[in-house]
């Protein structure tokens, strides 16, 4: 396994976003909601939304950058590959490292083994 967050494994386009909301399933949790729909593409994708509510662009961008790097050293708990959304909430800011990989593990090893 690579770990790395490379380009082919970002969504990137509006309508990709919009299938996503459309299409896929979602599983709430304590800092963050997962929308995650399967792809044939043989490798899963990833993007975080972190709204205005979450905080300034600061708190925004590190928590993109905290999510990344769960999804790039934790792509082999996916068994299938999925597209997925990862919506954060306002708790996720106040949050620790360990909490948020182990919730951000729990969810995925969820996700991972339904489709």
């Amino acid at each position: 396994m690579l770990e790395r967050y490379g380009s082919c494994e970002r969504i990137r386009k509006k309508k990709e976003f919009s299938e996503l909301y459309k299409r896929g399933r979602c599983a709430r949790g304590k800092y963050f909601n997962l929308i995650y729909l399967p792809n044939n593409l043989g490798y899963s994708r990833m993007a975080v939304v972190a709204s205005k509510k979450v905080g300034n662009a600061v708190h925004r961008n590190k928590i993109r950058r905290r999510v990344r790097e769960l999804f790039r050293r934790n792509k082999d708990l996916l068994k299938y590959s999925l597209d997925i959304l990862l919506i954060a909430r306002r708790e996720i800011r106040f949050t620790t490292w360990p909490v948020l990989r182990d919730e951000y593990i729990a969810a995925v090893q969820a996700v991972g083994g339904n489709e």
